[in-house]
């Protein structure tokens, strides 16, 4: 029998999280499940979203809710159609831009959840004044998270 209690994430009632390139809705938290899993919302302006990085830690799995967005994914670029459905395993280079003209929403589960902690963590440092690279780069560290220069690609 499971000890995991239902939680409902209304609209409107999940924390908004700054992460840069796109806003998070932490709709539900890696320490609501025990850590299995976490699910966040990323909402992306026209031209803006997540840039190449790899997780080592987690698998992703990512559903487009509203909007198209251009998707890096390993070694391909496509563009994905509201509805598409992709899971997305740990150490595969993954990234996206909203190439339409209004804004995306792409909801992720995370598995493990506790990747949800960097972007906890990463609002409050962007939210800070003053330089944020070398934290940034520690938080990176931390969570086994790696952003791709164009010339990792």
């Amino acid at each position: 029998m499971s000890t995991q209690q239902p939680i409902l994430s209304a609209p409107g009632s999940a924390p908004v999280l700054n992460i840069g390139g796109a806003r998070l809705e932490h709709r539900i938290a890696s320490d609501q499940t025990g850590g299995a899993f976490a699910v966040v919302e990323f909402i992306s302006e026209p031209g803006e979203g997540v840039g190449a990085h790899v997780h080592e830690r987690e698998d992703e799995l990512v559903y487009l809710l509203e909007g198209q967005i251009e998707v890096t994914l390993g070694d391909q670029s496509m563009t994905v159609p509201q509805g598409a459905c992709a899971l997305l395993p740990r150490g595969i280079p993954h990234g996206y831009t909203n190439t339409g003209d209004r804004p995306s929403r792409l909801l992720a589960v995370l598995l493990p959840g506790a990747l949800d902690g960097f972007f906890t963590r990463l609002d409050s440092e962007l939210a800070a004044d003053g330089p944020h690279e070398a934290a940034i780069s520690r938080l990176c560290e931390e969570f086994g998270l790696r952003f791709l220069t164009p010339s990792d690609t």
